[in-house]
């Protein structure tokens, strides 16, 4: 008795063979643009966060510029000056000195010298955003900050590019535009540009410098706004690829001295003389 056996022929193994190795050649493919995808949009995120972070800090310190101008002494140096007399009247009487009272002990007043300095390219300024990251660590509530572009060496690749450095000088001295440590902010920077406008400028001002400037309008004054520019370029999968952003920064409190009208006060102190009489 003759059983009928059942069995793939020759042609129906290929065809299986062919079928199988064209899916997996597919999900191959499929695979490998996934992973690259999934390497695109991790590079852009980064890339973006990183700017959106410098961005944040740059906008925190600036918003907390600290423009020194105490007001309270400007009041007792304005109550300490002597009215002059009118014509007729008497002098007001000078109280008598008590030759045996203590002398009055004088305690020196050391105001801090806050200044802003900045162009296109860089800026240096006093701000209140001060974080203390020991309980013990010695400093004032404000410090000197400065942003700049040096080139520097990058931490994931090696090589060097454009990098937006941000310095700190925990004590005030002299010079707002030196001292202190520099740290990386972000790397690959293609564009850093900052503009300044304030109440006594009618448009953007490429330079803004309270001292050491050719503009005695802004001597002491601190800017109401900076815009700021900041582009940076990475190649990726052999494309170069640029993100930028552009913000205007409001400084929260400038704390500038009022303007002197003409028709408050004179030198002396006393009223102006009125006009045609």
């Amino acid at each position: 008795m003759v059983r009928n056996r059942k069995a793939f022929t020759l042609i129906e193994v290929i065809l299986a063979i062919s079928i199988l190795a064209t899916l997996s050649v597919l999900v191959a493919t499929a695979l490998g643009r996934a992973l690259k995808a999934r390497t695109k949009i991790q590079a852009e995120v980064q890339d973006v966060s990183g700017l959106r972070d410098a961005v944040k800090i740059m906008r925190a310190d600036l918003y907390q510029a600290y423009n020194h101008y105490d007001f309270e002494k400007e009041i007792i140096d304005s109550a300490k000056k002597t009215t002059p007399a009118r014509p007729g009247q008497p002098a007001a009487p000078t109280p008598p000195v008590d030759p045996n009272a203590p002398a009055a002990r004088e305690n020196k007043r050391e105001d801090p010298k806050t200044d802003f300095v900045g162009d296109t390219e860089q800026v240096n300024f006093v701000t209140l955003n001060n974080g203390r990251f020991l309980a013990n660590d010695i400093q004032a509530d404000f410090v000197e900050v400065g942003y700049a572009l040096k080139p520097c060496k990058n931490l994931t690749k090696d090589t060097s590019s454009q990098c937006l450095f941000r310095r700190v000088q925990k004590v005030l001295d002299s010079d707002v535009t030196k001292g202190g440590t520099e740290s990386v902010l972000l790397e690959n920077v293609k564009e850093f540009k900052l503009r300044y406008t304030g109440e006594s400028k009618k448009d953007w001002q490429k330079d803004w410098k309270t001292v050491g400037g050719q503009d005695d309008s802004v001597k002491g004054i601190f800017p109401d706004a900076v815009e700021i520019t900041l582009a940076i370029e990475r190649e990726l999968q052999g494309k170069k690829r640029e993100y930028s952003l552009q913000y205007v920064v409001p400084l929260h409190f400038p704390n500038n001295p009022p303007k002197k009208s003409a028709n408050t006060t004179s030198a002396n102190g006393a009223p102006p003389p009125v006009v045609g009489q």
